[in-house]
């Protein structure tokens, strides 16, 4: 039973991978159903997961069999959400809206403040000469070169004329390199996925290469 069932996922993989690939050619029927099975797949997977590790637990166990009514409160702000289907009362939602930010604001105000702010200013202070080493004093000198002149780039108050404005263009080509580079990045990372569903067909299905 356990080699049949492995030998269906392989054909299933295979058939949706192709399916999916076909897309590349030209939009089909075939890369929509492949697709719309994936989104549904995912979707129901996601509302399978949220029920059994966080909806169950907290209200059969928590809820009724200790007791813990406070959760009724939170269950309560969750519920508003779906007022918005309710012309009459859909400002409700907002509420739910208005508590997920300030717990999201919150969140990140205590959590993420100092890694994301904090140590990202504290990391352009670099030194610019006695290093040691020229080719990290050069590093230097265009990270922090880099960091102030796309800082300056988003001066709005100020008009991009003069001294400003050319600080500005530097910047606007150093953010011009950094997002190529993130480009190239989410290529490769696109291509390295490529490459694992076309190893996947050539080895594991159809037997052609050695994996």
């Amino acid at each position: 039973m356990s080699a049949s069932l492995t030998l269906w996922g392989t054909w299933l993989q295979a058939l949706f991978t192709i399916l999916l690939v076909s897309v590349v050619f030209k939009d089909n029927p075939a890369y929509r159903f492949a697709e719309h099975t994936y989104v549904g797949l995912f979707a129901g997977y996601f509302v399978a997961l949220t029920y059994f590790n966080y909806l169950r637990p907290n209200i059969t166990d928590r809820l009724i069999k200790k007791g813990e009514y406070l959760l009724l409160i939170p269950i309560v702000i969750g519920l508003l959400i779906y007022t918005r289907y309710i012309r009459s009362i859909a400002w409700l939602s907002r509420y739910t809206i208005c508590f997920n930010l300030g717990i999201g604001c919150g969140y990140v105000l205590s959590k993420d403040f100092k890694p994301f702010f904090v140590d990202q200013v504290k990391a352009t202070f670099l030194l610019l000469w006695g290093t040691g080493n020229w080719w990290k004093t050069f590093s230097n000198w265009i990270y922090v070169v880099g960091t102030v002149t796309s800082l300056v780039y988003f001066l709005f108050t100020l008009q991009k004329k003069g001294v400003q404005g050319r600080i500005s263009q530097i910047g606007r080509v150093v953010m011009m390199i950094a997002f190529g580079a993130a480009f190239g990045n989410t290529v490769m990372a696109r291509v390295s996925l490529f490459l694992g569903r076309m190893q996947f067909l050539m080895g594991t299905w159809l037997k052609l290469i050695k994996i």
